[in-house]
């Protein structure tokens, strides 16, 4: 295979997706700088109360905030025989490498929820999903470049 690397990543989040996720870090940062400087930090019980509610609260905003950052991209390294699935919020991100053999196919089918998969096999029958897409179509010309592109054959769903 002529690639050492590919790298499948869906581009930016939406702009209504980044507004919302800014908005809500932004409402983080606020209530973090406003709980400083109305208490005074002391070694007492009730600071310590106020400052656990504090994380409890923003950690709940963080629950709020990530599913609109979070992005997902694949990475590829035919090299060494690698993928990982490589989750990012701006440039902080994390994935963890696993092994795999040979590639063999690039698939679609159709899943319970009628939304189309694009899914990459390799020859254990691993597999390693791309995309999902609510058109048959689009998943089909999208796994169609994949497979070319990665230069292995394209299976379409039954």
């Amino acid at each position: 295979m002529k690639k050492k690397n590919v790298i499948i990543s869906f581009g930016k989040r939406s702009i209504f997706s980044r507004l919302l996720s800014a908005v809500f870090y932004a409402i983080m940062v606020y209530v973090l700088v406003l709980f400083f400087l109305n208490n005074a930090f002391e070694f007492t019980e009730k600071y310590f109360i106020s400052f656990l509610h504090l994380v409890k609260f923003e950690l709940i905003l963080i629950g709020f905030a990530l599913p609109f950052s979070l992005s997902v991209s694949h990475h590829f390294n035919f090299v060494e025989m690698k993928y990982r699935k490589f989750y990012f919020v701006g440039p902080i991100g994390y994935g963890i490498w696993q092994k795999f053999k040979k590639l063999d196919r690039v698939s679609t089918f159709l899943n319970s929820r009628n939304e189309c998969e694009v899914t990459i096999w390799d020859i254990r029958n691993n597999r390693y999903k791309i995309a999902v897409f609510n058109k048959i179509n689009d998943a089909v010309i999208y796994g169609r470049d994949l497979a070319e592109n990665i230069e292995i054959k394209f299976k379409e769903r039954n």
